[in-house]
């Protein structure tokens, strides 16, 4: 299996190392959207900053052993560094992303056309950097520069959703993330994101996920909800 984690989404692991065969590979943003130009790069990867589809992908092992293949390709460059070995290792690190989000966008039969414009990637990257201040659809629109009916158009050509199912799912993560791992209280939860006040976010996590607050939070602490 390879499991995606994006920059938002808060980890706790608790595993029994020796019994686990497994590799991370963690890299920064910058580290390829600044050598190729792109600011977008990471935005385009269907799996990064997911929040509808599975973040994981089932794979054999002859699949598995190609793409640890650029893992361990990665790591000698890292231990055994010559002049080139930065470049050896964004070709590797490219090469393995590009061909997951392939596979990732067939396995969940996400669009995968050209891109016609970068609309729908500058929604994705605003919507990362104003989440907090709960937005609407029309706020984006603005920023992006273009009408709600030509943001709308594109986020659904390039990422199969709306903006607003977008923007709800993107808040419901942030949400979790905040209630299990900031220290907030619920109450504080809730002007952090801007609700007006704690009722309101917590109408709208029960219509979002089908628990109230209170049960997702016990759940997580009691282990049956990963």
């Amino acid at each position: 299996m390879i499991l995606f984690i994006s920059p938002f989404q808060r980890q706790k692991w608790e595993v029994d190392e020796d019994a686990l065969d497994f590799k991370f590979v963690i890299f920064q943003e910058e580290f390829i959207s600044n050598l190729i130009s792109d600011k977008y790069f990471v935005y385009r990867l269907l799996y990064c900053y997911q929040t509808v589809c599975p973040p994981l992908l089932e794979i054999d092992a002859d699949e598995m052993c190609r793409y640890a293949d650029y893992i361990d390709d990665m790591a000698y460059e890292q231990v055994h560094p010559v002049a080139d070995s930065y470049h050896m290792l964004l070709s590797s690190l490219y090469s393995l992303l590009i061909k997951l989000n392939r596979v990732y966008a067939k396995e969940y039969t996400l669009p995968f056309g050209a891109p016609k414009n970068n609309y729908a990637y500058k929604f994705r990257q605003l919507l990362e950097k104003h989440i907090a201040d709960n937005l609407t659809v029309n706020d984006y629109a603005e920023m992006t520069g273009v009408s709600r009916i030509c943001l709308n158009k594109n986020v659904k050509e390039q990422f199969g959703t709306t903006v607003s199912d977008m923007i709800r799912s993107r808040m419901v993560e942030e949400i979790k993330s905040r209630l299990l791992f900031s220290g907030l209280s619920v109450k504080e939860v809730a002007f952090s994101l801007h609700f007006s006040e704690p009722n309101h976010m917590m109408r709208f996590f029960k219509s979002q996920t089908g628990q109230t607050v209170c049960e997702f939070v016990s759940g997580y602490q009691n282990g049956s909800i990963p």
